[in-house]
């Protein structure tokens, strides 16, 4: 089986570097981007998650003042799709746009400038009457177990979650979730208390499970590979919840590497079982990334004249600049007037 999966990688790797296709890979790992194809079009989307997902340009980019978006079209005119200022409620936007584009947008932006401190505060807009039907469920359940265990105290004692708590609770081994439902607002932990301690035996933490299914809940305790007895959210796995939320691919892109790394070890270590999941969310992200715009791979620029980025008054050292180039085929980030990479364009097979 090592073998089998060693295999796999490698003719994955040689055919990506390539911009072709593999032959034949398990939907959960078939993603490839091809630079082969012509991109005709680009989004705000399209140009803001290579910046987003990748560590490196991450801390190239921390404190950037502004962020402006470019695409240049083939005859070579640059257009706007819009910039924004630290901190600004609001953004620069070609008009007319849509309150959905325009919050849409406006997510995209600051996930390069802001860092709010719950993942669930970005989308908001989109998610709050999804948060407030969970919390309706939760508090109903909450009493449904205090009325059946009144020898007991149930409090919640983790709903929202910090991104910062969360990389923590991985690094403890206590959750294998890079983005967990209690940072987008749509899980809890419950605890029972007996005079004024925490019960740490399973046997209350049972009557969740006992119960959720009448809220349409799940429960933590049936997981497979990682039993959360205490934890129960809406959606059955973060798959589902881009079924219905697929804007939210942008928080998941950043991990895509990790979920593959984790499915490839489980599948090595003959657990593949354990990672089902994994395997759904992989599936459904390569889904929908197909037939759209990806930066294939980091070209070394030796000549920066056929790059050349938009005219921009009061342009600064602090300013991040993404043009879309249609005509040269490709992604470039500017920060200021230095060229921090040149990414060759391709469409995602």
């Amino acid at each position: 089986m090592k073998r089998f999966i060693g295999l796999y990688l490698i003719w994955g790797a040689i055919f990506q570097a390539c911009g072709q296709a593999p032959p034949t890979l398990p939907s959960w790992q078939s993603s490839t981007c091809d630079s082969s194809r012509q991109v005709t079009s680009l989004s705000l989307y399209d140009l803001i998650t290579p910046v987003y997902k990748t560590d490196s340009l991450r801390e190239q980019t921390l404190g950037v003042s502004r962020v402006l978006a470019f695409v240049k079209d083939e005859p070579g005119t640059f257009h706007f799709l819009g910039s924004h200022r630290s901190g600004s409620p609001t953004d620069s936007l070609p008009a007319p746009t849509s309150r959905l584009d325009s919050m849409q947008r406006h997510a995209y932006f600051t996930a390069i400038t802001e860092d709010p401190l719950y993942l669930y505060n970005r989308w908001a807009w989109l998610l709050d009457t999804t948060r407030q039907a969970f919390l309706v469920r939760r508090d109903s359940l909450v009493d449904s177990l205090r009325r059946q265990l009144p020898n007991y105290e149930v409090k919640v004692i983790s709903d929202l979650r910090s991104a910062e708590l969360q990389t923590k609770l991985l690094g403890r081994g206590r959750s294998m979730a890079p983005i967990s439902f209690h940072q987008l607002g749509l899980a809890a932990d419950l605890g029972f208390f007996r005079h004024g301690r925490l019960v740490r035996n399973a046997g209350p933490y049972e009557a969740i499970g006992d119960l959720t299914p009448y809220y349409q809940l799940i429960w933590g305790g049936n997981f497979v590979g990682f039993v959360d007895p205490p934890h129960f959210q809406l959606y059955r796995n973060a798959a589902a919840f881009l079924k219905d939320f697929p804007l939210l691919r942008f928080e998941f892109e950043p991990f895509y590497d990790r979920y593959l790394q984790r499915v490839q070890q489980k599948i090595e270590a003959n657990k593949e079982y354990e990672v089902e999941d994994t395997k759904e969310l992989l599936s459904t992200i390569n889904e929908y990334r197909s037939q759209f715009p990806c930066p294939c791979q980091s070209i070394a620029v030796m000549d920066t004249t056929r790059l050349q980025s938009p005219k921009i008054a009061t342009l600064s050292a602090d300013d991040l600049v993404i043009v879309g180039d249609l005509k040269e085929q490709r992604l470039n980030i500017w920060r200021g007037s230095h060229l921090l990479v040149s990414y060759r364009l391709g469409i995602w097979r």
